[in-house]
């Protein structure tokens, strides 16, 4: 009697892996057919669905929208780039892993606050292999430039937590004029001049921009009820009174400061852990380096002054004005100021 040859079947992470990398073919492909703009950051900035991003990570972010299955626990960490993104990753790592072991003190000691939250669309899908994500302890914290359009609808449905932090776009692209130049000699490229990186700024063109559609896409998931459960905090606020800002997003994340906590002192010792001066002064953050896809960072590139106001020592009157006017049109009725 003539055997019949089935295949063997295939496994659940086989499985996996093919959809993965079926899905990364598509979004390069994808990618590939989109309108350019000439290198104005590390890389050309690709558009698609109302915002650029830099090539590889477009197709990063694609397959978070794809693919990515966010659960009630997840604790997702949004920033336009140069925000205060490193800053808060550590105030936020280091508030939800306070009672663990060994302590987050310990690892902020030793690990770049990138390292502690990983990028979904830089890191974590922006490969063609699948990403480990169940090996990242509960609750997972994540971090995206992803505008709020683009993210998956399993964010809502899934009721996770959204925490946003934004910074006044002056300030803003200032900081990330300086963060793509040192890349750029680093890379032996010339240095981008203010008055380019400013007009593309305006009009739009920079990572993850336009910046007025960012910042109101989670501003305006904020004020939803019912809707995505999304805390929007400010920078500046944030400079203020970090010890205040702190145990508010301690409550949204789910893990308030206890009164004896609170009375021993402990939201104050993560504030100085956090800080800028005692990050920047680690030995991780002063040689270390970091792996986002096909770019190799220093941990030092990551801290330059971190001020409030340092727009004024860069940009002109006319440039401030000019900001002014997009954030007052942009803006308008919102309730929304920077």
């Amino acid at each position: 009697m003539e055997q019949s040859h089935q295949p063997p079947l295939r496994t659940e992470q086989e499985h996996e892996e093919e959809v993965h990398q079926r899905v990364y073919q598509q979004c390069r492909d994808l990618v590939s057919s989109l309108p350019v703009e000439g290198c104005c950051y590390l890389e050309d900035l690709c558009f698609h669905s109302g915002f650029f991003q830099p090539i590889p990570f477009m197709v990063g972010s694609m397959m978070v929208q794809k693919l990515f299955e966010a659960r009630p626990t997840d604790i997702i960490m949004a920033t336009l780039p140069k925000s205060g993104t490193t800053w808060l990753k550590a105030l936020l790592f280091a508030t939800v892993n306070r009672n663990s072991s060994p302590s987050s003190t310990g690892n902020l000691a030793t690990l770049n606050p990138h390292q502690c939250v990983p990028y979904l669309e830089f890191e974590l899908y922006g490969e063609s292999r699948v990403p480990d994500m169940d090996s990242i302890p509960s609750p997972r914290l994540l971090a995206t430039h992803i505008p709020f359009h683009f993210l998956p609808n399993s964010v809502v449905d899934s009721g996770c937590r959204v925490v946003y932090l934004c910074r006044n776009p002056k300030d803003n692209f200032v900081s990330l004029w300086h963060f793509i130049n040192k890349f750029r000699k680093k890379d032996g490229q010339e240095a981008l001049p203010l008055e380019v990186s400013f007009d593309r700024f305006c009009q739009g063109r920079s990572h993850s921009g336009p910046f007025w559609d960012h910042m109101l896409g989670y501003w305006k998931a904020s004020l939803q009820v019912g809707g995505c459960n999304v805390l929007f905090m400010r920078y500046e606020e944030l400079m203020k009174d970090p010890a205040a800002e702190l145990r508010r997003l301690a409550e949204f994340v789910g893990c308030p400061f206890t009164q004896e906590e609170q009375a021993n002192g402990v939201v104050e010792d993560i504030v100085g852990t956090c800080g800028f001066d005692k990050l920047s002064s680690l030995e991780v953050n002063k040689v270390g380096k970091l792996t986002l896809l096909r770019t190799t960072a220093d941990n030092n590139i990551f801290f330059r002054r971190g001020v409030v106001g340092d727009w004024m020592n860069h940009l002109t009157p006319d440039m401030a004005q000019r900001i002014d006017k997009i954030i007052e049109s942009k803006f308008e009725g919102s309730g929304l100021a920077p």
